[in-house]
């Protein structure tokens, strides 16, 4: 864990390292909604976060399909644990019959 932390910072650091070696102003063009002038250095930075922003968006999905894939495989795991013991007590039964008609 500590790992990817550490690894987010550099990243962010290089981003933000390069983000300043090209302020240069830039001219975005959005179809539909129009353009604006602004730092190329906002663009670098605003598309590593909507970047961020889509991988946490991504990840929190699966590790809730994830979750609900656990929890369902859980209750399987439950439900066969009673069919076996039910058998193993059923077994059981008989056996103790078996050995009383022996005797």
């Amino acid at each position: 864990m500590q790992f990817y932390l550490i690894s987010g910072l550099i990243f962010a650091f290089l981003v933000a390292i390069f983000a300043l070696w090209n302020s240069a102003q830039v001219v975005i063009r959005f179809p539909l909604l129009g353009e604006f002038a602004t730092s190329q250095a906002l663009v670098i930075i605003g598309s590593a976060m909507l970047g961020a922003l889509i991988i946490m968006v991504v990840g929190l999905v699966r590790s809730f399909k994830m979750g609900q894939k656990i929890k369902k495989q859980d209750r399987l795991i439950r439900d066969y644990e009673e069919i076996i013991d039910n058998l193993k007590r059923q077994l059981e039964e008989k056996q103790s019959q078996k050995d009383q008609g022996n005797k």
